[in-house]
């Protein structure tokens, strides 16, 4: 037992999963950025927030159904209450998060999308807690708190280049759908594979996002990757390969070697990190003050939903 224990220990400290969870990070701490740069390609003549999604979604769809094969359970059948849920996570991970995060980016700061993006942790707590009638602890809505207080200083003084209470606004209903999203898949992944219900959900989102931009006479979009060679490289390297493929995997992989809590707040963190980075090297944002303060708020409020306190040692005899 002591053996397994200190295994275990070393793992979920070892420097792959902490090289995983970096590659996890970096997947989607730049997805605003990178959206940023496609929007004022070709003199913003490219891709807006819907154009883009559709053009994701189309593009994934190809690599969600080699996934599928791979991880579709075998030798059992999907109930059709499942696959009801199912269909509402990709109605929830397509239009909803992939579809307002890509608005949202548009229309606000990079900077701005990404810190909100930091608030999930809790408002997904806070959900959980409605949902199933379980009164949150004092840490978890001082956690709120914190964030609530970020995403305030962010919205209230329009603190980065290029932000809008608009794309704030969009980002917030943006967490809302992200809680969803969170219950229901982990509603489902108590009977089915974890793989599975997330290739499935968010095929599926990409199904809808691409059908329903055809059907709207947004299908031209499709195209425009191949504009340029920097277009291509940057939409599919980020908005294909490294969102629909390396970032999952790579979070998988962390989960798998050391818990969800590790993996999900590292990532997080990356992700944050990574995005502000990408703000000001890529698209030119300058991080003032109160972008700078609304992070330490947003990184608190990661740091209470997610690391718990030690136990005081029992007292010697």
């Amino acid at each position: 037992m002591r053996r397994s224990a200190a295994h275990e220990e070393g793992v979920k400290g070892s420097p792959l999963v902490f090289a995983l969870v970096v590659v996890a990070g970096l997947a989607w701490g730049l997805n605003a950025p990178v959206s940023k740069v496609l929007y004022a390609a070709a003199g913003g003549s490219l891709f807006d927030g819907v154009t883009l999604v559709v053009a994701r979604g189309f593009w994934s769809l190809p690599l969600f159904a080699v996934a599928a094969l791979a991880v579709w359970p075998r030798g059992r059948s999907i109930v059709p209450l499942d696959a009801w849920r199912l269909a509402w996570l990709g109605l929830l991970f397509g239009p909803g998060l992939t579809g307002l995060y890509a608005v949202a980016s548009q229309w606000t700061s990079a900077a701005h999308v990404v810190l909100i993006s930091g608030l999930t942790p809790p408002a997904t707590a806070l959900l959980e807690s409605m949902v199933r009638r379980k009164p949150l602890r004092g840490r978890a809505w001082l956690s709120i708190a914190c964030g609530v207080g970020g995403v305030a200083v962010l919205s209230a003084t329009r603190s980065s280049h290029g932000s809008t209470p608009q794309g704030d606004a969009l980002m917030i209903a943006w967490i809302a759908i992200y809680a969803l999203f969170a219950l229901g898949t982990r509603e489902l992944t108590a009977r089915y594979p974890s793989a599975f219900v997330s290739v499935a959900s968010t095929g599926l989102g990409s199904v809808i996002v691409t059908v329903v931009g055809m059907a709207a006479g947004v299908g031209g979009a499709i195209a425009h990757p191949f504009a340029t060679p920097q277009v291509a490289w940057a939409f599919f390297g980020e908005m294909v390969v490294a969102l629909g493929l390396i970032g999952p995997i790579a979070n998988v992989m962390a989960i798998r070697r050391s818990n969800a809590t590790i993996a999900t707040t590292g990532g997080l963190y990356a992700a944050v990190a990574t995005g502000l980075i990408a703000a000001v090297a890529l698209v030119h944002e300058q991080l003032t003050p109160s972008v700078l303060l609304s992070g330490a708020l947003l990184a608190a409020s990661l740091a209470l939903m997610f690391v718990k306190p030690q136990p005081r040692p029992a007292p010697r005899p």
